[in-house]
């Protein structure tokens, strides 16, 4: 997950990225930004085209980008989530560790 990025769209900005790593999992292409091919400048620029050609998509991409950050990059919940983690590691191990 890209920080950044997640932070862009909690702010209501759509991205235009490259479906690199985990890119995909944070944008999806045509609702919450576009996404072009890794290493092609050609599809890049077709995605921004995409962008600066359709404001009348803004809003509702607008929308659903910061939709998208607040349902699954909110701190609290991320941090709920990690915690509940490392408790079952610390069930496990202590299973682990009973003869």
């Amino acid at each position: 997950m890209n920080v950044a990025v997640s932070e862009a769209l909690a702010t209501g900005l759509p991205a235009v990225l490259t479906r690199h790593s985990g890119f995909p999992d944070q944008v999806k292409d045509g609702v919450n930004g576009y996404l072009a091919e890794e290493g092609n400048p050609e599809s890049l620029a077709e995605a921004l085209e995409k962008y600066v050609n359709h404001p009348e998509r803004w809003p509702e991409m607008s929308r659903k980008a910061r939709e998208h950050a607040v349902l699954h990059y909110d701190r609290k919940r991320l941090i709920e989530a990690q915690v509940r983690l490392y408790e079952m590691f610390v069930v496990e191990a202590r299973a682990k560790k009973k003869p």
